[in-house]
């Protein structure tokens, strides 16, 4: 239905195709493998496109399956550079900017029930993200998580939550780091737990199951540079992933900053080391 407005009122879709059909575009892709930097607002005045809905809708896409179908066709992909700005990629040059997990060596960790607040128990029973996030912690599942990876570990929550932030963020293409753009812009962070040596860099997700698993890597890489200058500790990604009463966290390896900034496609950093499963009562 969409693709059938007409020129004077375009579809997003048409809009991107529009945009990725020019020369200088597919000259550029070619060339560096990411487009220049575009405006959401100027977008919408060249093209004369009405969004109908608020701009991250159409720029901050968690998964690779919430991808455009015109830019899956062409091999491109659409990542937020913050303030109302995205770039787009070849998927074929800068490869690897989403993730393709499985639970297939997932380890169990056993909830511990405190029968003394059976309401609360209760209370926690909704799908919301923060919800999940705050239950595990009642459970004590993050006490047995800590003590899988580090052995018995004193712990705290840390901070999280919106801030602005600003750094550059590089692409692998053949091996050889580009800088694609500056990230300028709001990122949220969802939970943190500290040890006297780490920091546990939460992600978290609600999804129907089975879905998730193509989550973007800068939905962590961006939330990491908050802590780029404590360098005493190790920072450690965790993606947690709730599909109704099972949750699986996907323990990732020690992150890693390149220079001043994040690199959005380095591989070494995004194959899970550990995957935890919970199965809620």
């Amino acid at each position: 239905m969409a693709q059938s407005r007409n020129k004077d009122n375009p579809s997003w879709s048409q809009v991107l195709n529009t945009i990725t059909s020019q020369v200088d575009f597919i000259d550029k892709i070619k060339r560096d493998g990411f487009s220049e930097v575009y405006s959401f607002s100027d977008i919408i005045k060249r093209y004369g496109f009405t969004p109908k809905l608020g701009t991250p809708t159409y720029l901050s896409l968690d998964f690779l399956s919430l991808q455009q179908d015109v830019l899956k066709e062409k091999g491109l992909q659409i990542i937020r550079t913050g303030s109302g700005r995205f770039v787009m990629l070849d998927s074929h040059q800068i490869s690897n900017c989403y993730l393709d997990l499985n639970i297939s060596n997932s380890s169990k960790i056993e909830p511990k029930l405190d029968n003394d607040f059976p309401d609360l128990l209760k209370a926690f029973e909704e799908t919301q993200e923060d919800v999940a996030l705050e239950q595990l912690n009642f459970l004590g599942i993050y006490d047995s998580m800590i003590e899988n990876l580090f052995g018995k570990q004193k712990w705290h929550v840390g901070p999280r939550g919106g801030r602005r932030s600003d750094f550059p963020v590089y692409g692998k293409k053949s091996n050889e780091l580009k800088l694609m753009y500056n990230f300028g812009g709001p990122e949220e962070l969802d939970y943190t737990i500290w040890t006297k040596d780490h920091i546990l860099l939460i992600e978290a997700k609600s999804m129907t199951p089975n879905k998730g698993l193509d989550i973007g890597w800068h939905k962590i890489a961006y939330t990491a540079f908050r802590f780029h200058e404590f360098k005493k500790y190790k920072i450690i990604p965790i993606y947690l992933l709730k599909w109704e009463r099972v949750i699986h966290l996907f323990v990732f390896p020690e992150f890693k900053f390149h220079q001043n900034g994040i690199v959005l496609n380095d591989t070494d950093l995004q194959k899970p080391e550990r995957v935890f499963r919970v199965e809620l009562t």
